[in-house]
């Protein structure tokens, strides 16, 4: 069972006046056209799901807030409707004509919105596929980045050559470790709109790199629409580690159980991380006197001493930098012999 995700333009609406020869088109004169024109003339929604449409497949009409967006979109949701096909259609909110408007929220709201839906459909064991040939041509550059975010193949027709073209997902693994050892700033930014004079002071000291995931509007910075790309398929990939077991040795737990609350909050997070093996492979090193791996690299001041067995990860000691704990397990050395009485680590 597939859902196919398709972004609506107003190609159907333009070629109907066109063909008909008549300046505005109703729905009953809508509906007829559809029924007796090639789909592959008629839109390029029609053209492009001629390709790839399949007996069973469920379709989602995604269309900008506009009237005319909104007129193709129900269109074609009516006509396929009654062909048999399971459909549905959703606007997409301040995906407009409005040059700031669309460049600022509508990108941002059209990859919000995709990402819901791959979600919603992948709980219902649905395979989900992107059609981005209708609709604004940036639609298709931010429909592919979040289906190689998220492992969906899209396509769309290629102006040149009028063929279907398939970008399939990536067998790659995403570099998250900027947003990891960020992760309170883009929970923070994402959770509210935030004044700019705000987000300037909160991102003094951070690397330059934040910054080019953010937008500003009217005096407000929020995430850009690769950034929420980003952002949303970070949280993606911890929330599929969820399952991965860690232990903690008595040691670690005493340290956990005597750390101040937003100090427990901080392992809390490093620990949640480690559970994702990307984010393991990326961010891991090897210290002197040590058989464990530390876990994160870089500017945090939590260390987790850690080492994996079968699918389970063993932690056997949680420092920081500041309390100078970190350098003194060090020099006296962490061997994962010398732990013991490990218990299973309920999360957050």
């Amino acid at each position: 069972m597939r859902t196919i995700l398709t972004t609506v333009g107003t190609s159907l609406l333009n070629n109907a006046k066109r063909d008909l020869k008549v300046e505005e088109v109703n729905e009953h004169e809508l509906a007829n056209y559809l029924r007796h024109t090639k789909p592959e003339r008629a839109s390029a929604e029609t053209n492009s799901l001629s390709r790839i449409l399949r007996e069973d497949d469920r379709i989602i009409f995604l269309h900008s807030q506009t009237e005319e967006g909104k007129f193709c979109a129900q269109a074609l949701e009516r006509h396929y409707r009654s062909q048999g096909y399971d459909t549905a259609w959703r606007e997409v909110p301040d995906l407009t004509y409005a040059e700031n408007r669309f460049k600022m929220r509508g990108l941002r709201s059209l990859v919000a919105t995709m990402i819901d839906l791959i979600r919603q459909e992948s709980r219902h064991r649905r395979e989900v596929l992107i059609n981005a040939t209708g609709g604004f041509k940036a639609e298709i550059a931010y429909a592919t980045l979040v289906g190689l975010l998220f492992d969906v193949p899209v396509y769309y027709i290629h102006e040149a050559f009028r063929d279907i073209i398939q970008m399939p997902p990536a067998p790659i693994g995403w570099d998250y470790s900027l947003l990891a050892d960020h992760e309170e700033f883009f929970e923070w930014i994402n959770s509210d709109l935030r004044g700019t004079a705000d987000v300037d002071a909160r991102l003094r000291g951070l690397p330059q790199e934040v910054r080019l995931l953010l937008v500003e509007e009217e005096g407000y910075a929020f995430l850009s629409p690769a950034g929420e790309a980003f952002y949303e398929a970070y949280k993606e990939q911890l929330k599929q580690a969820e399952g991965v077991p860690v232990y903690l040795s008595s040691k670690a737990r005493e340290t956990h159980e005597a750390a101040p609350p937003d100090v427990r909050r901080l392992f809390d997070r490093a620990i949640n991380k480690l559970r994702s093996r990307e984010l393991r492979i990326g961010q891991s090193d090897r210290v002197r006197n040590s058989d464990c791996l530390v876990f994160p690299r870089g500017h945090r001041d939590e260390r987790v001493f850690y080492f994996e067995e079968g699918k389970a990860i063993y932690v056997c000691e949680l420092a920081r930098h500041s309390d100078k704990s970190y350098e003194q397990l060090i020099a006296c050395g962490v061997r994962r012999e010398a732990y013991r009485d490990f218990q299973r680590w309920e999360g957050q």
